[in-house]
């Protein structure tokens, strides 16, 4: 076999093996700190998305909307104000790692306007850090990164 026909050699492979697993070391402490990251944001747009529901549902059906929080259960869910009975398709429960660690003494209510009392923060914090999503006494809802 001639020389220009022959593949790598040994020693080319080896190294960029060792050049792969090097890198490969280097990377995976950062994908699982990246999944922690990702697995926090994801619970706090669910939350975030769970308070535009509540909110849109509470304008379109003409009815008020009571926003209910367990910190024990790291659960949350939409109740109708008058009957007491939570929508069942709204209960959501936060994943293992992160929870709810402030929020309102009171449920929150948005009204038929999209109004929201009483306004406050929810706190999430997980391992990757924590967030806040603030509900303004207009309805507004936004997320903030705690610092």
């Amino acid at each position: 076999m001639s020389r220009t026909q022959a593949g790598f050699s040994l020693t080319e492979l080896v190294i960029v093996t060792a050049c792969t697993a090097t890198l490969l070391c280097a990377a995976v402490p950062n994908i699982h700190h990246l999944n922690k990251a990702w697995l926090l944001w994801g619970e706090v747009r669910s939350l975030e998305q769970s308070l535009q529901w509540g909110k849109m549902h509470a304008i379109s059906a003409n009815t008020p909307m009571l926003f209910e929080v367990d910190t024990e259960q790291q659960r949350y869910c939409w109740t109708d104000p008058v009957t007491g009975r939570s929508y069942l398709e709204s209960e959501r429960r936060l994943a293992r790692g992160v929870e709810i660690t402030s929020c309102p003494k009171r449920p929150l209510r948005f009204y038929q306007h999209g109004n929201a009392a009483p306004a406050g923060t929810y706190r999430i914090e997980g391992m990757a850090g924590s967030y806040s999503v603030i509900v303004s006494p207009g309805g507004r809802i936004r997320i903030q990164k705690n610092s």
